[in-house]
This record gives C-alpha cells, structure tokens and sequence, in this order.
C-alpha cells in the first residue's frame, strides 16, 4: 500500500513537472520569438479574453485554489527536531526559499512590487494611505487571503516534509501560474503590466498560501517567502551556541535558518539572469519547483 502512494506521488509529480516544462518552453519561446520580429497578427481569443478581464479571472483563480485547498484532509502528529531527516527538512525548506525569492525578484524587476515579504508593503500602505497606498494594501489583503486558505483548509505542514501530496501547496503553484498567465495577456492583449496589475495579486496569494503551510510546522517556525525573523533566530541561536561553547541542536537550527536565507537571495540571482530573456513567465519555474514538492 505504501509503495502504490509512493508511486502514485511520483508519477503526480512527474505529471506537473512535464506539463510545467511544456507551459515554460510554449510561452517563453513565444515571447522570444515576439521579441526578435515583428507580428502584425492579433492576439488570439483567450489572450484578449484575459487581457481584457484580468481582475475577473484573477478571483475565478483565487477561488479555484481556495477550492483545492479545501480538499486537503490530513493531520500528522507532532515530530520532534531530532527525530527528523535533516537533510530532507532542509532541502525541501530551500527549494521553497528558492521558488519564493525567484518570484518576488522578478515582480521587483518587472514591476516594481515585493508579493512575498510584506512588512514593506505595510509601511508603504501607511505612509502612502492618501496617495496611491491602495496598491500596497491590497497585496497584504491577497497575501492575508491565501493564508486564510491555508488556516480553513487546516494545511498539513508535514505533507511536504514526508514525500506525500500536498493540495494546498498544489494550489499555491496553480496560483503562480494564473499570475503569469495574467501577465502574458496583459502584455499583448490589454494595458500592460505597472505596479498596480492584478498579476500581483496572485503572486502575492500564492505566497500567502505557502508561508501558511510551512508557517505551521510544528517543530519550529519555517518561513519561506520572508526572513527578518531568521536572521534574528541566526542571531540568537549562535549567540546561545558561542556563549555555551556547544554546537548541537541550536547551531543545525541556526545552519538552517541560514540556508533558507541563502537560497532565497538565490532566486533573487536567477531572476536576475532570466527576466531580461524571459520577464515574469520565468516564475513558471518556481512553479513547476513547487508542484514538485507538493507531488511528493
């Protein structure tokens, strides 16, 4: 029986990761194309369709996602620290770090906006609440709402550590999805992407839905779309480690908080690199990272 729903959850994960890859390979390769010769034909039905109705869509797929979400039924005992496999909380942990930092770089290059961290958001909704801070504000307010998710849908967190299915982590990639099929029809079928595009909006969800997995960890706090917290444990922790002059628990915690930290700036380099070529269809591969994980 074991070995059918691991086999099952490989194949799910194969699935997403190829369908992923064709979605990746068909809109970038259109957009290269676009870029280097001129087109005179119009933009086909859907892609006006979306363009001209991103909003609409956007909540259609907030809704589909949240649907998903709810179909999760599963609740895993506590595990402790020291009876986990290090090696797998970690790199599951920076895989996540990485697709995070990915996406939230490429709408700061694109657009100008962060989805994933949102303390800045907060301070820009306050200080800009006359002038345009609406814009800000309803990013807290979408990334509040995959959250929320999350919370009704009661994510187990321990899916995504034990190599099992994960259909609220499924719904955060389908998100990621949605926002840069968002983007594409924007960008040749309506106005344009700037600062206040509903692709936004889904990033920022899909964001919110993730951290409400992983938020839940029973073990420890695991963030994986922002950080100030982790440089404070980093901190901390090998404070206490220098002051006891004991590595043990408290230093792997802190090594990795420190990875999370590294992989998401990471994604921030790979965004670097791929957003000149491909703008933000590149968050095509955070997603195809993330339907991964939630395969199993």
């Amino acid at each position: 029986m074991a070995f059918t729903q691991k086999s099952r959850g490989r194949g799910i994960r194969g699935a997403l990761l190829v369908a992923m890859c064709l979605c990746s390979l068909w809109s970038l390769t259109s957009r290269t194309f676009t870029q280097t010769e001129e087109v005179t034909e119009d933009a086909s039905g859907l892609v006006k369709l979306v363009g001209g109705h991103p909003l609409i869509f956007t909540f259609l797929s907030m809704a589909l996602c949240g649907a998903l979400c709810y179909t999760e039924n599963s609740t895993t005992a506590k595990l402790d620290f020291d009876k986990r496999d290090y090696f797998t909380f970690q790199l599951i942990q920076n895989i996540l770090c990485f697709a995070s930092g990915l996406i939230n770089a490429l709408c700061i290059f694109d657009m100008g906006m962060t989805v994933s961290h949102q303390s800045g958001n907060t301070s820009h909704t306050g200080r800009l609440i006359m002038n345009g801070g609406a814009a800000f504000g309803h990013l807290l307010l979408a990334f509040c709402f995959g959250s929320f998710f999350a919370g009704y849908s009661k994510a187990d967190t321990e899916l995504i550590y034990s190599g099992r299915y994960s259909p609220n982590l499924l719904a955060a990639a389908l998100a990621v999805v949605a926002g840069c099929m968002v983007h594409y029809c924007k960008e040749h079928g309506g106005d344009g992407n700037n600062n206040t595009s509903e692709c936004l909006l889904l990033f920022a969800f899909s964001q919110g839905i993730q951290n409400g997995i992983t938020r839940r960890c029973q073990t420890l706090p695991i963030c994986t779309t922002h950080f100030t917290g982790y440089l404070t444990d980093v901190g901390t922790l090998l404070g206490w480690c220098a002051r006891d002059g004991v590595a043990g628990e408290k230093f792997l915690k802190a090594m990795l908080f420190a990875a999370g930290i590294f992989f998401f700036g990471l994604g921030g380099v790979a965004a670097k690199e791929l957003h000149e070529s491909f703008s933000v269809q590149a968050a095509l591969i955070a997603a195809a990272l993330m339907a991964a994980v939630a395969g199993g």
